[in-house]
């Protein structure tokens, strides 16, 4: 994928989300992963670090798309729970066997209550600042991607009146009740949300790709073919790395300094094509 301005946090949020999957033994069996780490259910706490990264920086993605300003004291708020988690987590007993269900059968515990509800609380910050953020804004599919959001706000809810009920007051069988509302509400808005996301991102760059795209890969292959660079990798980074209109204009500095260098003028053909895109360059700038 060309990196465009908020790319590099989709990206983030992509990896981090793939990870969280994966530590949930959907790939490789649960016990094999968690046994690498000592069969002590560390894979449960890596999931959730996965899964509260791969919320924050899809939310710094969707900010930038949305183009709203950082706040910038609440924007690493979710990250400070962490190693609040980190430290509750370590102090659960008996964290043997490896289990899907680790925090059931040790909820009486406080230190499982205080990390179960730690990370809901944390994922529930970063998903009502989303949608606080996007109040003014939220028309056509960026309602329907906070309705997405709301609902995921209400799942963790859910979880957070679970892991109180169930640890403070006797009223077991209402917070399993109640808790066992979590998924289906936490997969229900993220489908919704991701869904809305993805069809609002392609339809405010697809043209935009369309126009680019051809240029910059025939000019990143050029640079490639001629030896413009020290390193045959540069090109194709800067390809990656750059918003498309850098990476060409980049490119097109790249080219002409090998002219000037090399003492060689690129065939005709090649010359009016540079300069076309030069043409267009300018005139978008």
């Amino acid at each position: 994928m060309v990196k465009v301005k908020e790319s590099r946090a989709s990206w983030l949020a992509s990896v981090f989300g793939l990870l969280a999957l994966y530590s949930l033994g959907i790939v490789t069996p649960l016990e094999t992963i968690d046994s690498y780490l000592g069969g002590v259910n560390v894979t449960n706490l890596l999931q959730a670090i996965f899964a509260l990264l791969a919320i924050f920086f899809f939310n710094d993605s969707v900010r930038q798309l949305a183009n709203i300003p950082r706040v910038s004291w609440t924007y690493y708020a979710p990250l400070l729970s962490i190693p609040i988690m980190i430290t509750c987590f370590a102090l659960i007993e008996d964290k043997r066997p490896t289990a899907a269900n680790f925090i059931f059968p040790r909820m009486e515990q406080l230190a499982t209550a205080a990390y179960s509800g730690i990370y809901m609380l944390a994922l529930l910050f970063t998903v009502l600042r989303l949608v606080y953020m996007l109040r003014h804004k939220a028309k056509g599919l960026l309602a329907v991607f906070a309705a997405g959001m709301i609902v995921v706000a209400v799942a963790c809810a859910c979880h957070l009146t679970y892991v109180v009920l169930f640890h403070f007051t006797p009223w077991h069988e209402f917070a399993l009740a109640i808790g066992s509302w979590f998924y289906r509400l936490f997969y229900l808005g993220l489908s919704v949300t991701a869904a809305s996301w993805l069809i609002l991102f392609l339809s405010k760059h697809l043209p935009r790709l369309r126009l680019w795209m051809t240029d910059a890969l025939w000019l990143t292959a050029l640079r490639i073919r001629v030896n413009a660079d020290r390193s045959l990798f540069k090109p194709a980074w800067d390809f990656i790395n750059e918003t498309l209109e850098d990476g060409i204009y980049k490119s097109l500095i790249r080219l002409h300094n090998h002219e000037v260098t090399k003492l060689e003028a690129f065939p005709e053909p090649i010359k009016n094509r540079i300069s076309r895109i030069e043409a267009k360059l300018g005139a978008r700038i």
